[in-house]
């Protein structure tokens, strides 16, 4: 037998090999919390004891109750404007990091990108205060310049909540559109400027089809944290719209209700799993085109 084929021969035993801890990991820590909050949402609570009674009124409060639905509808409209506010911001910035920015002073601007990760995520919302507030700094920039003559309010509002989240997901958007266009090879933009294509042409027709799948990966992830975030909401956001999650932690901490939290984290995974299906099939059909 050649030194190839035991090389092939030992390759997939080396893949299982790897596969077997990965599974074991996943099942414990995921895939069993998960099978527990299935069956908890199906039971009841007396006495602030779970107890083993089948029902399935969790799940029909969640459907019928029109301030779940408002909360719904409130983080799916979030998320979207997030995900797409963050899209057209990061992926300029990534083209001028990879087309326009000499590569010795890339690790500079991607350290500087980065940057707010090392710190925590409720200092850097809280931090939005003082930019915010009626007296911060962007409402004294505009009274400066004679653009209002009062306070703006943005803190509290849906604005402030959009804001912040932006500002914590810029650096991970930035980050998976760099990392696709860094991939891209050169020598196939050198041949569309060569057979007479502008920036435009060449963006649309070679750069935007070779980065659509990272793309599309990176506002998976986007809407995963952005749906599924209660922080920015809570503190930049306040009470005036509440956000699908928010009322889970009110379930849990407030309530103690654990299979009405459980039914409605149950309604939240599914709804992010349909959102990442079509955008599955959307770049499944970009694609094929």
């Amino acid at each position: 037998m050649s030194l190839m084929q035991k090389t092939r021969r030992g390759a997939p035993n080396r893949s299982a090999g790897w596969l077997l801890p990965l599974s074991g990991w996943m099942t414990f820590f995921y895939l069993i919390p998960l099978a527990f909050i299935v069956l908890t949402s199906f039971r009841t609570m007396v006495n602030y004891q779970l107890t083993d009674q089948f029902t399935l009124q969790n799940y029909l409060t969640v459907l019928t109750e029109p301030l779940y639905w408002k909360a719904l509808r409130v983080s799916l409209l979030l998320a979207v404007r997030v995900v797409l506010i963050t899209t057209l911001i990061a992926y300029p910035l990534a083209m001028v990091l990879v087309f326009v920015v000499p590569r010795r002073w890339r690790t500079f601007f991607l350290i500087l990108i980065i940057a707010p990760f090392w710190t925590s995520y409720l200092i850097r919302a809280y931090s939005w205060f003082i930019v915010l507030g009626n007296n911060g700094i962007l409402n004294l920039m505009l009274e400066a310049l004679g653009f209002i003559d009062q306070p703006v309010q943005i803190l509290y509002t849906g604005a402030a909540t959009t804001i912040g989240l932006v500002h914590y997901l810029l650096p991970i958007m930035t980050l998976t559109i760099y990392t696709t266009l860094e991939n891209i090879d050169p020598s196939l933009l050198e041949a569309a400027n060569d057979l007479g294509a502008g920036g435009i042409r060449s963006f649309v027709h070679v750069i935007l089809p070779l980065s659509a799948g990272g793309l599309v990966n990176g506002m998976m992830f986007l809407f995963i944290l952005a749906f599924a975030d209660f922080v920015s909401p809570a503190t930049l956001g306040g009470q005036s719209e509440r956000v699908f999650p928010q009322l889970i932690v009110d379930a849990v901490q407030w309530n103690i209700n654990w299979p009405l939290a459980s039914a409605l984290s149950m309604v939240m995974v599914t709804v992010i799993l349909l959102v990442l299906l079509l955008l599955s099939l959307l770049r499944n059909i970009g694609n094929r085109e």
